[in-house]
C-alpha cells in the first residue's frame, strides 16, 4: 500500500456511474512527504526550469509514487482552468490515485475516464484508463478538453513505450506543445529493449528498492533457492523473456507444484503468501496443491470476474487465505503490506519483471508507517521494521536448471550468481560476504552454491582451526610454582538489567560496522548500544589476568582484572594441566560463553583444597552462599 493510503474506494461505490463521473472533493489530512519525496519533487521543478518537459521519476514499489503524483497539480502551480490527466492500466491504479488526488486536493473536480463512467467537463483532475482512451474515445475526449490539458502524467510508466500510450502523448501535445509529460515507475529498464529514452527526455530522480531498503523505509530481503528438476534449455524467448505458453508447459508438472507447496511448509509456514506462476491453468493447480496440503489457498487470474477478485483479496488482506496464486495479475497496484512471503514459480529472464514480483512484499506494515514518515534517523527506521512483526521480505525463488538462458533470482539483483542459495540469510549480507570471498579467492568463489559454504570458504582462508585471534601465551614468573597470561584488554558492558552482554565487544563492533555501511551519517556507536541494550556508564575497557600457582601441593589458577582481585577458578594436581586447561578458559572468556562474577573475590585453597578465609566470602558473596546453601538441602 502506498504512503498513507485510504481504502481503495472501489470495495463500497457502485459500479456503473452517471454520464458525468465527478468524484466529490473529501476533506482529509494530506500525509506528510517524506525526504526522498520531497527530492523527487524538486528534481521535476529544477529540470522544469531547465526546459525539460518530458521527465520520468523511478521510486521502487512501495515508496509513493501516487503520493507524489497527487502534488503535481499544486507543485507545478497550474491554473485554475488547466487540468490534469492521469493514465493507468488497472482498475485497482485507478481508485488508488482517485483517492490521493483527493486528499492531496480537496478543493479540486476530480473525474474518472474509464468505459461508461466520464469525467465531466469542469474537472481539474482526470484519472483515466489507458484502455479507455483510445480511437474514437481518445479524440472525443481531447475534443472536450481540448488545450485545458497541461500535465499529462503515466503511472506505471514502463509501458510508456507502448503505441497505446504514444497515442495519448501525440494528441495531448498536438493540442499543447508546452504540456509537461511526467512518467512515474519502479522499474525505468523495459525487458524487450525497447527505450523509454524514446519517450522521456530525462529520468530525473531515482530510488531503488536497494536504497529505500538501506534508508528504512522498505523491509530488508532474505531468501531461498529452491532448485527443481526441471530443465529450461528447450524453451524458447521472445522480447528479453520466455515464450510464456512452451515456459507454462515446462513448469507446470506435478512433481515441481508439489516442490513449491513443500517449500513454503518447510521455510514459511502460514505465512501470508503470494505465490507467481506461468499460467492460469499454473495458478489454478499450484492452489489445488496447496488445499490439497492443508493450506488455506486461493487463486486469481486477469480471467476472473472482479466480484470475485475483491472477494479473495478482501479475505487475504484478512485471516481467510493464507496463500494468494496468481498469474499475472498482481504485479501492479497490488498493496497488501501484510504480504510476508513471494513463492516465485515463474521463472524470468526478465529484471524488470521480476523487481515487480519481489517489490510485492517489501512494504512495511502499516501500523508503522506514520512512525517510519515521523523519524529522520535511517537507523531508527531500520530498528522499527526489525522489531515489528514483519522484520523481513522472505522470497522462495523456484530454481530450474538452464544452461542456455540467464534466469533472475534475489541473488543476482545483488550481484551473486542466480544458483546462490541464501538460505533464509540477508541477502544483502550474503552478497557482501560473497564480494569479499570473489577479491580474495576467485576460484572458490565460483564454487560455492549457498551462503553456509560462503562462510566455510572466508573462515578457512582466515585460517581458523580453534580460536579466532592468536592465543596469548603464558610467561614464567617461577618456571616450577608460578606462570602467568596477560590477556589483551577488552571491552565489556552490562545491559540496563544488569546483566553482563556475551561477547560484547565482538557483537558490539559488527554493530557499529553495519550501521555505518548503511547510514554512514549517523551515529553508529549509539544505535550499537541501542540494539544491545547497552547500560552506557557500564562500558568500560578491562586487562584480564591468569595466573597458575602453587599453593601447597595443589596448584590453582587465578583470574583478576585492574577492578576485581584475584579469584580461583580452577584447582588441580598438575602445574601442566592448568596451563594447558587455562586455554580453554581464554576461549570462552573471550567468546563470552563462560561468564566470571564480577563482584566479590574468592580465597584461595588450603592445601587440602578446602578454601581459606570461608567466613568473609560467604559475607561478600551472601546471594551465591544462599543459593549453594539451598541446593544442598535439595540434594539432602
Amino acid at each position: 500500500m502506498e504512503l498513507h493510503e485510504a481504502a481503495p474506494a472501489v470495495l463500497s461505490r457502485p459500479r456503473r456511474r452517471p454520464a458525468h463521473d465527478t468524484a466529490r472533493p473529501d476533506t482529509p489530512r494530506a500525509p506528510h512527504l517524506r525526504p526522498y519525496q520531497v527530492e523527487a519533487q524538486q528534481a521535476i521543478l529544477e529540470h522544469r526550469a531547465r526546459g525539460v518537459r518530458s521527465q520520468l521519476v523511478s521510486l521502487a514499489t512501495g515508496l509513493g509514487k501516487s503520493v507524489v503524483i497527487a502534488t503535481l497539480p499544486k507543485l507545478l502551480s497550474l491554473r485554475p482552468g488547466d487540468v490534469t490527466v492521469v493514465v493507468a492500466h488497472r482498475d485497482e491504479l485507478i481508485e488508488q490515485l482517485v483517492d490521493k488526488f483527493r486528499v492531496e486536493n480537496p478543493e479540486a473536480l476530480i473525474g474518472v475516464e474509464k468505459a461508461e463512467r466520464r469525467a465531466s467537463d469542469e474537472c481539474n483532475i482526470v484519472v483515466a484508463t489507458v484502455q479507455t482512451l483510445a480511437e474514437k474515445r481518445l479524440e472525443e475526449f481531447v475534443k472536450r478538453f481540448h488545450r485545458r490539458i497541461s500535465l499529462f502524467v503515466i503511472d506505471e510508466a514502463h509501458h510508456a513505450a507502448a503505441p497505446s500510450y504514444r497515442a495519448i502523448v501525440d494528441a495531448v501535445l498536438a493540442q499543447r506543445p508546452e504540456a509537461m509529460i511526467l512518467g512515474f515507475t519502479a522499474t525505468p529498464n523495459r525487458g524487450d529493449g525497447v527505450r523509454l529514452v524514446d519517450v522521456f527526455e530525462k529520468i530525473v530522480y531515482t530510488m531503488d528498492a536497494r536504497k529505500g531498503i538501506d534508508a528504512g523505509y522498505l523491509v530488508p530481503v532474505k531468501s531461498y533457492a529452491v532448485a527443481t528438476g526441471v530443465n529450461l534449455d528447450e524453451v524458447a524467448s521472445r522480447g528479453g523473456d520466455f515464450v510464456i505458453g512452451q515456459l507454462a508447459q515446462a513448469v507446470n508438472i506435478g512433481q515441481r507444484n508439489e516442490r513449491i507447496v513443500a517449500a513454503y511448509k518447510q521455510h514459511t509456514p502460514g505465512l501470508k503468501a503470494l505465490v507467481f506462476t506461468a499460467s492460469v491453468e499454473h495458478a489454478r493447480d499450484v492452489a489445488e496443491e496447496f488445499v490439497a496440503r492443508g493450506v488455506n489457498a486461493e487463486w486469481a487470474s486477469g480471467e476472473t470476474p472482479r466480484d470475485e477478485r475483491e472477494r479473495i483479496v478482501r479475505e487475504f488482506r484478512g485471516a481467510g487465505i493464507d496463500v494468494l496464486v496468481n498469474c499475472g495479475l498482481y504485479l501492479e497496484g497490488f498493496d497488501v503490506p501484510s504480504v510476508q512471503v513471494i513463492l516465485n514459480a515463474r521463472p524470468t529472464k526478465s529484471t524488470t519483471l521480476y523487481t515487480q514480483i519481489t517489490g510485492r512484499a517489501l512494504r512495511p506494515l502499516d501500523e508503522i508507517a506514520v512512525p517510519l514518515s515521523n523519524t529522520n534517523s535511517g537507523l531508527e527506521r531500520r530498528e522499527l521494521i526489525e522489531k515489528s512483526p514483519k522484520p523481513a521480505a522472505i522470497i522462495v525463488d523456484l530454481v530450474d536448471q538452464a544452461q542456455r538462458h540467464q534466469l533472475v533470482t534475489v541473488p543476482s539483483l545483488y550481484g551473486l550468481p542466480p544458483h546462490i542459495d541464501a538460505q533464509g540469510q540477508m541477502t544483502a549480507q550474503v552478497a557482501d560476504k560473497f564480494e569479499e570471498l570473489l577479491r580474495r579467492d576467485p576460484k572458490r568463489a565460483a564454487k560455492v552454491r549457498s551462503a553456509e559454504e560462503i562462510v566455510t570458504a572466508l573462515v578457512e582462508l582466515d585460517g581458523f582451526a580453534g580460536p579466532r585471534e592468536i592465543k596469548p601465551t603464558f610467561q614464567p614468573i617461577d618456571p616450577e610454582s608460578h606462570w602467568r597470561l596477560e590477556m589483551p584488554p577488552q571491552r565489556t558492558a552490562y545491559d540496563r538489567k544488569g546483566r553482563p552482554i556475551p561477547d560484547f565487544s565482538r557483537k558490539w563492533d559488527q554493530w557499529v560496522a553495519e550501521a555505518r555501511r548503511v547510514a554512514p551519517h549517523e551515529d553508529a556507536e549509539r544505535f550499537a548500544n541501542r540494539m544491545l541494550d547497552v547500560n552506557p556508564k557500564s562500558v568500560r575497557w578491562e586487562k584480564r589476568r591468569i595466573d597458575v600457582k602453587r599453593d601447597g601441593d595443589k596448584f590453582v589458577t587465578l583470574y583478576s582484572t585492574d577492578e576485581l582481585p584475584e579469584r580461583v577458578i580452577e584447582v588441580g594436581s598438575s602445574l601442566v594441566g592448568l596451563l594447558g586447561s587455562a586455554y580453554q578458559r581464554v576461549d570462552e572468556m573471550l567468546s563470552g560463553y563462560a561468564q566470571i562474577p564480577v563482584k566479590g573475590a574468592a580465597g584461595r585453597p588450603s592445601a587440602n583444597g578446602a578454601h581459606a578465609g570461608g567466613h568473609m566470602t560467604a559475607e561478600k558473596t551472601g546471594g551465591r552462599r544462599r543459593r549453594g546453601r539451598r541446593t544442598r538441602s535439595r540434594n539432602g
